[in-house]
């Protein structure tokens, strides 16, 4: 199966996580009042914030993406936990184009 990833990165996410993005991203979620999907708040976060991802990287990252925030007693502990898993897949692209 090709990957068609259209996302120019070797770098991973352009910017390194932290606290405070990852502080940004859950009150961005909790005041969509609980009726947002945080993968879907977190993809669009990482999605700004990066200079490279592109809206079909976006779409192909949420079919792909397999983390289980669930377990996180904090909203912050779910955001790191799926941004992690983005890092992961974004990982994994780049070892795909290079053997491509």
């Amino acid at each position: 199966m090709s990957q068609n990833i259209s996302c120019r990165r070797s770098e991973g996410l352009s910017q390194p996580t932290t606290p405070q993005f990852v502080e940004s991203i859950a009150t961005t979620f909790q005041a969509q009042s609980g009726s947002a999907d945080i993968e879907a708040v977190v993809l669009r976060a990482v999605a700004r914030r990066s200079d490279s991802i592109a809206l079909p990287d976006i779409l192909e990252l949420r079919s792909l993406l397999d983390v289980d925030g669930e377990q996180a007693d904090t909203v912050e502990e779910r955001v790191t936990t799926i941004i992690s898993g983005i890092e992961a897949e974004l990982a994994g692209w780049d070892r795909r184009e290079v053997f491509a």
